[in-house]
């Protein structure tokens, strides 16, 4: 698959899906469609970005196979990935899918990453907990503390479209922010994570703003 990968991908074609379904983090995305990288540069910051968001959730391998399913030039491949491990539609990734993938991106990206998802894609993660979806009971403390929201719901994929809507529809600045973080945690479910959120404000240079909600999710979990 590896091979294949190296062989026919272009970033460009995948790297918009990767990151509206939370494979990429925005500084991963930056990276990958860096012009001044060579295209062997790019496809092996991609995989090894991908290979960490397995690490993180085994469940990402299938969603990975999803978005080569979205490029017609790709499914030949996402389909001999599933043939060879007896995966269908919406597979239930485990502990010997984990260790292929393991091993397939560590022969590309490094030995190090290799191992790493190999060895725990599949079981239960010992390093840092998986960042979780934004509650509900969150939302109005994130909401207060949210600068320049049109700005985040555009890095977080949300279109023109929707922005306007919420701005016509609420007129005060924190019912807007409210309604944004409601309407892209409906849009995008298990992917509107905290530490999504944070990223994007990191990269917004909102970094007060990306420690305090990384701060309510670890408040959340105590």
């Amino acid at each position: 698959m590896v091979a294949d990968l190296q062989s026919q991908l272009n970033p460009d074609d995948i790297s918009a899906h990767l990151y509206s379904a939370a494979l990429l983090t925005p500084t991963e995305h930056d990276e990958v469609n860096n012009r001044m990288l060579s295209n062997h540069e790019r496809i092996t910051k991609l995989l090894s970005a991908v290979g960490k968001a397995i690490l993180i959730d085994a469940e990402n391998f299938s969603t990975f196979l999803n978005v080569l399913d979205k490029t017609p030039q790709y499914r030949p491949i996402a389909r001999r990935a599933r043939e060879k491990l007896g995966l269908q539609l919406q597979p239930s990734v485990g502990k010997s899918v984990g260790t292929s993938v393991g091993t397939s991106v560590g022969t590309y990206v490094g030995k190090s990453v290799g191992t790493s998802v190999g060895t725990s894609v599949g079981t239960s993660v010992s390093a840092a907990p998986q960042s979780g979806k934004i509650r509900d009971a969150d939302i109005a403390r994130i909401a207060g503390d949210l600068p320049q929201w049109q700005t985040v719901a555009s890095n977080l994929g949300m279109g023109q479209l929707d922005i306007d809507d919420i701005e016509d529809n609420n007129r005060a600045p924190a019912e807007q922010r409210k309604s944004f973080l409601r309407k892209w945690i409906w849009k995008d479910g298990s992917a509107a994570t905290y530490e999504r959120l944070s990223e994007v404000l990191k990269m917004l240079g909102e970094q007060g703003a990306a420690e305090r909600i990384r701060k309510i999710e670890i408040a959340q979990r105590s």
